[in-house]
């Protein structure tokens, strides 16, 4: 199975990147929905999110694809990420290419309901050090 995973919460965690031979083991582990957070194309070797979806799907687990290109972080992004943190069926695996991206939009995705220094502990525990987004952050929780 992809290795790396790294838990968030009770039913969110985030990988890098997987590939459509990965989904048995990660429906073995329970996981119910995948969210794609790795743009088509980054790399020539990664697998297409076309094909890891149709497997996901096929496996009967929910695929979302919200991609977010390096550092180009959009309200359009964070919205979706907050809906499909919330409404997809859980346990989640958020993958891009290392984790990064996914565990980012998952800060976004909480910090209204707990608090900045909390998603930021939550990350860094996970390996994903965000201090850099913290104004960022401090003002979404606001809006």
């Amino acid at each position: 199975m992809v290795g790396g995973i790294s838990q968030l919460s009770d039913d969110v965690y985030v990988a890098g990147q997987i590939s459509a031979e990965d989904i048995p083991a990660l429906v073995e582990a329970g996981f119910k929905s995948i969210i794609n957070n790795r743009p088509d194309d980054e790399d020539c070797s990664q697998p297409s999110r076309i094909d890891v979806g149709m497997a996901a799907l096929g496996a009967g687990m929910e695929y979302l694809y919200i991609p977010m290109s390096g550092a180009q972080l959009t309200a359009e992004t964070i919205e979706k990420s907050v809906e499909a943190f919330r409404d997809l069926p859980k346990p989640i695996l958020a993958h891009c290419a290392g984790g990064p991206r996914s565990a980012l939009l998952w800060a976004f995705s909480n910090v209204k309901a707990d608090g900045v220094d909390s998603v930021l502990a939550t990350t860094a525990s996970a390996g994903f050090t965000f201090e850099q987004f913290r104004p960022m952050l401090e003002q979404y929780a606001q809006d």
